[in-house]
């Protein structure tokens, strides 16, 4: 055995001895210790000793609980910056070696991005929190979105003006914080050490400009930044945490506000948030569904979303209302119905054109093209369901897709046009989601899918889809919407859209994700950003099948034929249905995702 290879087993063995001590005696008794063995696996692991990587991510990782748990925000967020470091080094080696990155480290490393926002903005340096958060979510979507389009959508002039502006800018804070007095340990050498950390990853991005890198690593963090100037968006970064949570805010260097800001959320704590989540699910899921309880549980979501999120955003940040913010829900906050909450009565998807994205790498793609001025529409529309699974038709969804047919001027692909069906008991609603197991009364033989559904798709730019949706929350990617039978989101994988592309899914629960690895946001929207859609809207929860729903979609096309970006179409139509008495189990479920 070589000396490396026994050093490295007896720090193995340290660490799962202070695993064992930190669960017999508390966090205090082995918070020293474990945060100087991680500080010599990084020393060892910048040196060039790369087998250190692994290391360093379990080590960073139980120093950031231990800190964490202890209040001591400086040395956690320090330990998250090791952990973010180690993942970009293991992530290198395996893309190297045409290795997967070890699924059972997914779990270990959506903790920490969910979890860095807050703990970054108790340290007092919000950058930290970004560069963290950024470095570590949306992995799986994301590696296949920076594969095909990297190269493409990094280049010109203009990109490599902003990456030596941006750099500049961070240079010339960090030569200011370094002039002053400062101790090794301390907020404002934090400050430097994530100056630092972005400043590598520019240089980085420039090389890797240049040509003569690898276009990943560097782009991945500074993309966001990138985005943010592309889109003229504010970046809202929101994160629950232990004791509530926190929110970034990102803005272009080219606006002239400060790079990074945050502000303590305090009603967003983890527990909270699973509270309005168990709520709001139990009550939607009622059987039978009925109309009053259904909207009560939209409401009361809805006021506690103002009241975690919106309310203090605002108040620290006022010049956001009636400007452009892209929001990346962290964890499970990505199943808060963030986009349509009211404030003072209104929407706040109609007081600002906002947007939601899984990540700033994702905002950077969804605006890479252009969108077209021409639409070159599809409409699907089924209104039945497949063996008996959902209980019953939605017939509502043919005449909606005629309705946008007719706005833009195109023949609709209608399956099985049964568009009258039994009425629902008084305070029933009709649902556009599969509720009922397999085995459920029969319904009519199901007939068959559109021919070549995904080659149809990959030829328009402007996609409607009514039907039955379902979300299978432990598999997302086996996710389905019916049309004609089951099209499992695995199928359309393998194929990409036209760039610039808009897909409405008016359909229920598709805009939900896996219930696993949250900080993934693996389903319907992240899937069709990534395969080049610029736009995807989609419903977090049921939806009735209505005369209001075909009104507030129909608005939603009038806007886009008025020239209306989608997430602003979106906004009006929501707000449009909020002002004119529609249910809040409607115009609440829809979210705009995408650039």
């Amino acid at each position: 055995m070589s000396p490396e290879e026994a050093e490295f087993n007896q720090i193995q063995q340290a660490t799962n001895a202070l695993q064992e001590k930190g669960r017999r005696d508390g966090s205090a008794a082995v918070a020293d210790d474990i945060w100087r063995l991680m500080r010599h696996c990084m020393d060892k692991m910048f040196q060039g000793d790369l087998a250190f990587a692994r290391l360093v991510f379990r080590t960073a990782r139980i120093s950031f609980g231990v800190h964490a748990e202890l209040g001591q925000w400086f040395f956690a967020s320090v330990s998250s910056m090791a952990f973010v470091s180690a993942v970009a080094v293991i992530d290198a080696e395996n893309t190297a070696n045409d290795v997967m990155f070890p699924e059972d480290a997914l779990p270990d490393i959506q903790a920490m991005a969910d979890m860095s926002v807050d703990v970054a903005h108790r340290a007092g340096v919000p950058l930290v929190g970004y560069l963290v958060a950024e470095g570590l979510i949306g992995r799986q979507m994301g590696d296949r979105t920076i594969a095909r389009e990297l190269v493409t959508f990094l280049s010109g002039e203009d990109t490599v003006r902003r990456v030596r502006a941006l750099r500049r800018s961070v240079q010339a804070a960090a030569e200011q914080t370094l002039s002053l007095p400062t101790a090794v340990d301390t907020v404002a050498a934090l400050r430097v050490q994530a100056d630092m950390m972005l400043i590598q990853q520019l240089d980085q991005t420039l090389v890797e400009l240049s040509g003569e890198g690898s276009l990943y690593s560097g782009a991945r963090t500074v993309s966001a930044v990138l985005a943010a100037g592309r889109t003229a968006r504010s970046v809202l970064y929101i994160a629950p945490g232990v004791e509530g949570g926190a929110a970034i805010r990102l803005e272009a260097p080219e606006t002239g506000q400060e790079l990074c800001r945050s502000i303590a959320l305090p009603g967003l704590g983890l527990e909270e948030v699973q509270t309005h989540l168990t709520r709001l699910r139990a009550s939607l899921a009622s059987e039978p569904p009925l109309v009053k309880r259904r909207d009560r549980a939209v409401r009361e979501a809805h006021a506690a979303v103002t009241d975690a999120v919106w309310k203090p955003v605002f108040e620290a940040w006022p010049d956001l209302l009636g400007g452009r913010v892209a929001l990346v829900p962290l964890g499970q906050s990505a199943l808060l119905p963030l986009y349509s909450a009211p404030v003072s009565g209104i929407p706040v998807c109609g007081l600002l054109d906002l947007t939601v994205v899984p990540s700033g790498n994702a905002l950077m793609f969804a605006a890479a093209w252009p969108r077209s001025s021409r639409f070159n529409p599809l409409i699907v529309a089924d209104p039945w369901y497949h063996d008996g699974v959902g209980g019953k038709p939605i017939p509502f969804t043919v005449p909606e897709a005629r309705m946008i047919a007719s706005v833009h001027g195109v023949r609709p692909v209608i399956l099985r046009d049964h568009s009258t069906a039994a009425a629902d008991p008084e305070g029933h609603d009709r649902l556009r989601g599969l509720t009922r197991p397999p085995g459920g009364p029969a319904g009519p033989p199901a007939g068959p899918a559109p021919q070549g559904l995904a080659q149809q798709m990959t030829s328009a730019n402007l996609i409607h889809l009514a039907g039955h949706g379902s979300l299978d929350a432990h598999s997302p990617l086996e996710s389905t919407i019916l049309l004609g039978q089951p099209v499992p989101l695995s199928s359309l994988l393998g194929h990409d859209l036209q760039r610039g592309t808009t897909v409405v899914l008016s359909a229920c629960h598709l805009a939900g994700i896996g219930t696993q690895l949250p900080g993934e946001q693996l389903g319907f929207p992240a899937a069709l950003l990534a395969m080049g859609a610029s736009s995807v809207v989609a419903a977090l929860w049921a939806v009735p099948d209505s005369e209001h729903t075909i009104q507030m979609m129909a608005a939603l096309h009038e806007e886009l034929r008025a020239g209306r970006t989608p997430s602003a179409a979106l906004g009006k139509a929501v707000a449009h249905a909020a002002a004119d008495g529609f249910r809040p189990t409607l115009w609440g479920a829809f979210t705009h995702f995408g650039a």
